[in-house]
């Protein structure tokens, strides 16, 4: 089978073991970790041996032998503050640089310890102090501290951050270093999370860039990685309370920036709509306030990774026995994807009308998963979907399920025709493309598959997509952002401003509160399209009070309310249908003609 697994060189494993297997002769104890104080005060520092010494540097850098040597108590106070100024650094193409004039900061004090030689004996330890008299507050938020030599970040041929040495002025929206991939990426750092008491993490671990055309933007996506070779195989905390797991070894930090409008939130509220009664595996996420190398870096949300580890972990997925898939036949996440792309190219010629080939496509994939994945996609409009941003996976020769992935696009606009975009039948068009939209568009050939698609997404209007159920979701997340929002945009330029960001929200809010009657209108209008309408069929009144009449040649119908029960089921020639003792509602009808079509149609009832 062909794996995916990383492999890492041993000039890169030989690399981290002199950065970690340092002689442990001594170590820095600081008088106060890292976190949250109203007040300032003195940290010291000390070590056990009278005859080695500390340094220690401020600006997020390791300590050398050229560092600050330590004497007495630190006072920490704005003369603690890096004076680096690396917002200054450009970070993106040249029409996305946003020069904010200046940037909060919080202290960072890293320190190790040094013999007589100057030479370093001890492991670097690292603590961020976010002081309330200082101005340095989160508003609330849990903040993460990045802390990296700035080179890894910010030097032309290797930093991560910057357009470099890979960037193309030809091709300047998809070139650059911070578009590189790999271990070889891969760069060391000490990250801190603290939440308001001051639990969390202080630990060492691997950075790279994350997402696709946003990491050009000057607010980087970034992933961790926890590894033995850092310190620590995971990061142990409880950073979600969405879900029971305090154990993880990838995480992702997603900007604000990174969303398809300002109101930056669309992809974690996606995530805590998905999360209930909706059959795909969702990310847990939540907002923090981040800072690199003591400097403000704006709002970010993070969320789990949707990789290999996180089904290992919620699902005790065993790995030597996963597949994973992205974005279609394109790429190969994980394990072995030919199985996947051998029927997909089947399905290019399939029949699925023909039971028996339905059936084929029906025991290799999870369809009860692969519903509920593209009706939430269609009822967000995510407007970076399906030809991008697709996961699926595979375990133990079982069926394929789906995975949500990515939620920026979504709640955009609910003019966009996301049905029409969801069977698109061409090969270049974006967000669709035609081997991303193949599955679907094969199984809309299948009768079954119509209604039990058009059952599920009438379900889920009425359950889980109900706006006196979601609503919730959007007002909890602005509330924990609403105060850091200022902030954000000074430094950021994006949202533009609070009244820019609040417009958005209220659009997502309203998108929510009338997307369901939206829906099940163009539910009925698509398949209408999709079963060739018989035009000596009519229906009325409709809306009706009590009683709703439909004529034409029909062979029979069946009466079903908006959760997808059948309510009533008749079969005969007839050339009258009254239809009558209904609560008021929405209900669906589908008629059967004598040309052997059939037709759904939507009746209202007012009493």
């Amino acid at each position: 089978m062909i794996r995916n697994h990383h492999k890492i060189t041993i000039a890169f494993l030989a690399l981290l073991l002199s950065v970690t297997a340092w002689a442990q002769a001594d170590t820095v104890v600081f008088s106060a970790h890292g976190g949250f104080y109203e007040n300032s005060f003195q940290l010291q520092l000390s070590n056990s041996n009278p005859d080695y010494h500390i340094r220690y540097t401020i600006n997020g850098n390791r300590p050398t032998a050229q560092s600050a040597l330590y004497a007495n108590p630190l006072v920490l106070d704005e003369q603690m503050y890096s004076k680096s100024d690396i917002y200054t650094i450009q970070i993106s193409t040249d029409e996305l640089v946003y020069n904010p004039g200046s940037v909060q900061h919080c202290i960072v004090v890293r320190a190790a310890v040094f013999d007589e030689n100057d030479s370093c004996v001890s492991s670097v330890k690292t603590n961020s102090y976010f002081i309330g008299e200082l101005g340095c507050d989160t508003h609330g938020m849990p903040v993460v501290s990045i802390c990296a030599d700035s080179l890894d970040l910010f030097d032309y041929d290797r930093g991560i951050f910057v357009p470099g040495a890979h960037f193309d002025s030809l091709n300047p929206n998809w070139t650059g270093n911070y578009y590189q991939k790999g271990i070889e990426w891969e760069r060391l750092i000490n990250v801190e999370f603290y939440e308001l008491d001051n639990k969390g993490i202080n630990q060492q671990a691997g950075i790279r860039t994350h997402g696709g055309n946003g990491r050009r933007l000057p607010q980087k996506s970034v992933k961790i990685y926890a590894r033995e070779e850092y310190g620590k195989k995971r990061f142990k905390h409880k950073f979600f309370n969405t879900i029971p797991h305090n154990n993880f070894k990838h995480l992702v930090f997603k900007p604000m920036e990174s969303s398809w409008n300002q109101a930056g939130m669309q992809n974690h509220v996606a995530n805590l709509i998905v999360k209930d009664g909706v059959n795909v595996e969702p990310l847990a996420s939540r907002p923090v306030v981040m800072y690199i190398n003591g400097e403000y870096w704006g709002l970010y949300f993070i969320h789990e990774k949707p990789d290999e580890r996180y089904l290992e972990d919620h699902l005790s997925v065993n790995l030597e026995t996963l597949n994973m898939m992205g974005n279609w036949v394109s790429v190969v996440d994980y394990g072995n994807g030919i199985p996947f792309i051998n029927m997909m190219g089947w399905l290019e010629n399939a029949d699925l009308s023909n039971q028996f080939e339905y059936n084929i496509v029906d025991n290799f994939f999870d369809l009860d998963s692969f519903i509920d994945y593209q009706i939430f996609e269609i009822y967000t409009a995510n407007k970076d979907w399906p030809a991008n941003n697709m996961a699926c996976w595979q375990a133990d020769n079982g069926k394929w399920r789906w995975i949500f992935k990515d939620g920026d696009a979504c709640f955009l606009s609910m003019s966009f025709d996301a049905f029409a975009n969801a069977i698109y039948n061409d090969k270049t068009a974006t967000p669709a493309r035609k081997k991303s939209t193949l599955l679907f568009r094969k199984l809309l050939e299948n009768d079954g598959f119509r209604m039990r698609f058009k059952n599920r997404f009438l379900e889920l209007i009425n359950t889980s997509f109900n706006y006196q159920h979601v609503w919730q979701y959007v007002e909890s997340t602005k509330n924990a952002m609403s105060d850091e929002i200022p902030y954000q945009s000074d430094r950021f330029g994006y949202p533009q401003s609070m009244e820019s960001w609040l417009d958005d929200v209220e659009y997502i809010d309203w998108f929510l509160a009338n997307r369901g009657e939206v829906m099940t209108q163009k539910l009925i209008e698509f398949f209408d399209v999709e079963e060739i309408v018989s035009n000596n069929i009519t229906v009325y009144p409709n809306p009706a009070k009590d009683v709703v009449y439909v004529k034409g040649e029909l062979t029979g119908y069946e009466l079903y309310d908006l959760v997808g029960n059948k309510l009533e089921q008749v079969v005969g020639n007839m050339e009258e249908i009254r239809v009558s003792d209904l609560s008021s509602g929405v209900y669906i009808i589908r008629l059967h003609t004598k040309n052997g079509k059939a037709l759904t149609k939507k009746i209202i009832i007012n009493n």
